[in-house]
């Protein structure tokens, strides 16, 4: 699945998902067919097109089915969670954070994770970042990204994607029926 067409499948879900939140359940139906459902408690955004399903929000995720582990107390940061399923494959994210340090969620993940799956730790300016990674990156890749800022709460993203080897109609065409590009949109 290529990078660009989560960014804008992302990108549509935010806004699209942002504009349907409300009391209670909704569906809208937009101009290409697709429907935005909320959940009943707001937690959640559904897109669905012919193109595939997106889910936005604090539920969109189960950590514990994305085959990496969790740091222990780490809670979902608002609603930074996302799974988008196309013919083309599939990707899960959750952002979590904590307030324990860096320095001990990197150790939590340095021993959990694989040997050689680190793939980058660097700290520069008051930040502290780690990548961890695991599988293919053509076909089943998981990983965690650690970043810290200054004081600022630790934060953890957990991303596990799949690809089929199937091309999506959104990721050979860039019609009418595509999201838009996060360069259009200014992002």
């Amino acid at each position: 699945m290529k990078p660009v067409h989560l960014a804008r499948i992302a990108a549509t879900i935010l806004i699209l998902g942002t504009a349907a939140c409300g009391s209670h359940k909704t569906t809208v139906v937009t101009s290409d067919g697709g429907t935005v459902t909320t959940s009943n408690d707001d937690k959640t955004a559904t897109v669905k097109t012919d193109q595939g399903t997106a889910t936005y929000g604090q539920d969109a995720v189960d950590p514990s089915t994305l085959g990496l582990p969790i740091y222990p107390g780490a809670q979902a940061k608002g609603n930074g969670a996302a799974s988008i399923q196309t013919a083309a494959g599939s990707s899960q994210m959750i952002n979590l954070q904590t307030a324990d340090s860096f320095d001990k969620v990197y150790a939590f993940y340095k021993q959990q994770m694989p040997a050689n799956s680190e793939k980058m730790k660097m700290s520069a300016g008051g930040t502290s970042m780690a990548e961890f990674q695991v599988g293919d990156t053509d076909a089943d890749r998981k990983s965690v990204a650690i970043t810290q800022k200054g004081s600022d709460p630790t934060s953890i993203l957990i991303t596990h994607e799949t690809t089929t080897g199937q091309a999506s109609p959104a990721a050979t065409d860039a019609g009418p029926s595509a999201p838009p590009s996060p360069d259009a949109m200014g992002t």
